[in-house]
């Protein structure tokens, strides 16, 4: 590989002379593949002439129809192949077309909610311009730490996310080529008997795509390409979303930082008890100290307000696309596992990957989920643990309020519904594994 991409793709460390988090090597990637789903939160009011304005969102408007087209008529293809095929397909044949069925609804899901919002646009834009850590890490020495330690999780976490979208697309789609070719389907004499062209996904088409060859290439290009663009629908929003995610954890851990670390009186008064020989000290902020703390607990406070009110919008765009995420796996699990329980070597061949990462997507978004929830919990022991009495009545009311406002974890919420964590998760999972109990015992 050569030094330069090996310097993109693997140096970790955030680069001196950036001054924008945009330019940073994992938001570059991330940036052209939400730029082929146009889901990339461009800046259409940039300083431009109108003419430049006008033709920046047309353009954006005709991609948008574009995937919105694509996403209908896949759906309205996969539809009519399983009303016309239902009856001379097994339950197990159909299942994998249910579960092409309800990808597409998570698609569409995606589309409506994030690609065509405005709103959406806001909130990326806001967490690029605003919300990154790139923007606080010369407040103090801990803020560079941590905006390092979250710089690396985020680039590793980007190349990860990345290769397991190919590794799932090329699983996708090479195993009924390999399946095809194993029957010999490919070779100069063409199909035998009644043997057909097995494919990754299927639609109805106005031509025979399973006996007829040049068809059947055809098709198959369509379906790489359309693996791959359902391949970054799904990856690459969860990868934006974990990025936010990531940040907001490292902001809360930096108001940790701020409170466990908070200043001290610096005088001490002691006194001896009368008749007693035992020693009290009592610690009190002088005047210029109180000024000092009331302005440091404002900034906390105004801090902790502004996380919390990107974490509030953060819910409203995202919250439907969760929801429907949640359902997309509390369906597509029980319908996986049973494809899996064929127990042959061509269903575990074809749907064992699959089924590996789509619950490892499910455990993984909600493992990311759960930081904001497991941290943002410790900030009513770090406030409490304030010298609350060392401080004027003034003080002492400003930290009642910081302590009245993070009683309660924070979460992002699906729909407003259900927390996105480590609960709802294991509700999915256990439901899921119900559901295919009860449907393999029929």
């Amino acid at each position: 590989m050569p030094s330069g991409l090996r310097e993109f793709f693997f140096n970790y460390e955030p680069q001196d002379e950036i001054t924008s988090p945009a330019d940073y090597a994992y938001l570059i990637m991330l940036r052209h593949l939400l730029s082929v789903i146009s889901s990339w939160p461009l800046k259409v009011l940039d300083p431009l002439n109108k003419a430049a304005i006008q033709r920046r969102r047309v353009w954006v408007g005709i991609q948008r129809s574009f995937h919105m087209g694509v996403c209908i008529v896949t759906a309205i293809g996969g539809v009519m192949y399983v009303l016309l095929h239902q009856k001379s397909m097994n339950f197990f044949e159909l299942g994998h077309l249910y579960i092409s069925l309800l990808m597409t609804v998570v698609i569409f899901s995606r589309i409506t909610t994030l690609c065509f919002s405005d709103e959406y646009v806001l909130v990326a834009r806001n967490f690029l311009e605003k919300i990154h850590l790139f923007f606080y890490r010369n407040r103090s020495e801990y803020s560079m730490k941590t905006h390092k330690q979250v710089h690396r999780i985020s680039h590793l976490f980007t190349l990860y996310l990345s290769g397991q979208m190919i590794a799932g697309l090329v699983l996708f789609n090479v195993t009924p080529m390999y399946n095809n070719y194993s029957a010999g389907n490919y070779a100069k004499e063409g199909l035998k008997g009644n043997a057909t062209f097995e494919h990754a996904l299927y639609f109805s088409y106005p031509f025979n795509a399973s006996k007829d060859l040049k068809w059947y290439i055809l098709v198959n290009f369509f379906h790489w390409i359309i693996s791959y663009l359902c391949g970054t629908w799904f990856c690459m929003h969860d990868c934006l979303l974990s990025l936010m995610v990531f940040h907001i954890w490292g902001h809360f851990k930096i108001i940790l930082h701020n409170l466990e670390t908070f200043p001290r009186p610096s005088t001490k008064s002691s006194f001896l008890l009368e008749n007693s020989s035992e020693m009290l000290t009592y610690e009190m902020y002088t005047p210029e100290e109180q000024k000092r703390v009331s302005h440091q607990l404002h900034q906390q406070i105004d801090y902790h307000r502004e996380i919390v009110d990107f974490i509030n919008k953060m819910s409203d765009v995202f919250g439907p696309m969760l929801f429907a995420y949640y359902g997309f796996h509390q369906a597509s699990g029980c319908l996986l596992l049973l494809e899996c329980s064929q127990m042959t070597a061509v269903a575990l061949i074809r749907y064992l990957p699959l089924t590996i990462i789509m619950f490892q997507q499910l455990i993984q978004l909600s493992i990311v989920f759960e930081l904001i929830g497991s941290i943002s919990d410790k900030l009513k022991f770090a406030v409490y643990g304030l010298p609350w009495e060392s401080m004027d009545t003034k003080n002492r009311r400003t930290v009642a309020f910081f302590l009245m406002n993070v009683q309660e974890p924070v979460h992002v919420k699906a729909l407003g519904l259900a927390d996105v964590g480590i609960t709802s998760m294991t509700m999915i999972l256990k439901t899921s594994i119900s559901y295919f109990t009860f449907l393999n015992s029929m």
